[in-house]
């Protein structure tokens, strides 16, 4: 009997290393606002208490500088993602986000945040009431799970320099 081969199986992997999978899945999602709309309904998000949520709300609503960070248009990357690749990495982060644990669900929001919203490692340490340093060991030990996962990605973060 032949079997189906799903997108996670056709996309080539090699094309990109795992961080520049992140980015191009980012310029995807910002290409357009239907798109972005229907990701974010099922990005990585950390869990907050009511209370924190009750703050950030009012917080929310009493700032009118405050800008939403979805609506801020990023640029730099520019989207060679084809419909189904796109939807590859998307699946891939979807599959993660099913994994019931608190600490590598951190570690994926942060890589979500870093390399494919663009958000710089100050401002989510800042978010996350924490410091630069932490956020970049919840890269390494994201990176380092997905790697145990996937280990057909490549990884900018593990390769040596000279």
């Amino acid at each position: 009997m032949n079997s189906k081969l799903t997108i996670m199986q056709t996309t080539d992997w090699s094309k990109y290393s795992f961080e520049e999978w992140c980015r191009q899945l980012g310029a995807w999602i910002n290409g357009d606002s239907e798109k972005m709309v229907r990701v974010v309904k099922t990005m990585p998000t950390k869990r907050i208490t009511q209370k924190q949520r009750e703050k950030l709300l009012a917080m929310y609503m009493n700032d009118e500088k405050l800008r939403d960070r979805l609506c801020i248009s990023k640029t730099g990357t520019c989207c060679q993602l084809n419909e189904n690749e796109a939807r590859a990495i998307q699946r891939l982060f979807m599959d993660l986000q099913l994994i019931d644990d608190e600490i590598l669900q951190e570690w994926i929001s942060t890589i979500w945040s870093h390399h494919v919203l663009s958000n710089s490692l100050r401002k989510i340490a800042d978010s996350c009431d924490t410091s630069v340093n932490q956020i970049r060991q919840d890269l390494k030990c994201g990176f380092a799970f997905i790697k145990s996962r996937y280990s057909h990605f490549t990884f900018e973060s593990f390769e040596k320099t000279t």
